[in-house]
């Protein structure tokens, strides 16, 4: 008579198979990390200018970006960007393949990143004379695709001034473009919203310990304990026969 194998050891034999981990796609400390433009993120679009500069806020940080939003032109004549859509993102074109491992549609994803917003930001923070507040937004866009990004909102105004905050945005990676697509790519958006497009030249914001992390479910190679379940299930097998 044929011996089953007990439905424990097996539970415990396909958890030692399958695990889940943590894959880190992009991070900028504007210092040892990412070193701004190089391998972090982008100085953005010419909507919002990141530079690295020592940090002003005591903090002992070391370097941290500072977001213009109202950069002029080399000649002074005007802001280099007419959008109020300040980002900053991945090096150009901004996208970052899924790794091997991540399963769309059941591994996750986080954005994060500090913000400082000091109390002369060059933001407009009247929300009542403008309709509404100006705000940073945490964007994923899948496959490059606009439309049904994830995102996440922080009105500036309810970001208290003159401190750091550590702003954090998780969530499930979709399965599936808006055109049906399976993901295996994200474009990871900082979006610095200058709602009424008034910001002036000057610092907006400092941004500092970006991170952007997916999910895996690897099926690593079997460990020394899962060999030796696997020899005592042969061993017991061969001695009941």
């Amino acid at each position: 008579m044929k011996n089953p194998i007990n439905p424990i050891l097996l539970f415990l034999l396909l958890s030692a198979f399958v695990s889940h981990g943590a894959v880190t796609l992009l991070e900028d400390n504007w210092d040892d990390i990412g070193a701004g433009a190089a391998n972090g993120l982008g100085t953005g679009n010419n909507a919002a200018k990141t530079t690295p500069i020592a940090d002003p806020t005591g903090s002992g940080r070391g370097n941290v970006g500072s977001v213009d939003i109202g950069k002029l032109k080399a000649d002074g004549t005007g802001p280099l960007g007419t959008s109020p859509w300040g980002e900053v993102r991945a090096p150009w074109p901004g996208s970052i393949d899924l790794p091997a491992g991540a399963v769309a549609g059941t591994d996750t994803f986080t954005m994060q990143a500090d913000i400082y917003i000091p109390a002369d930001t060059t933001f407009d923070t009247d929300a009542a004379g403008n309709g509404a507040a100006d705000r940073i937004n945490m964007i994923l866009r899948w496959n490059g695709i606009n439309q049904a990004a994830a995102n996440k909102k922080w009105n500036w105004d309810s970001l208290a001034a003159d401190t750091w905050h550590t702003l954090s945005f998780s969530g499930l990676i979709k399965e599936n473009d808006n055109n049906g697509d399976p993901t295996t790519s994200i474009i990871p958006i900082f979006s610095f919203y200058d709602r009424s497009n008034n910001g002036a030249p000057g610092v907006a914001a400092y941004i500092d310990n970006v991170s952007i992390s997916v999910t895996t479910t690897p099926i690593p190679e079997p460990s020394v304990g899962v060999l030796g379940i696997l020899g005592s299930l042969l061993f017991l097998r061969r001695r009941r026969r």
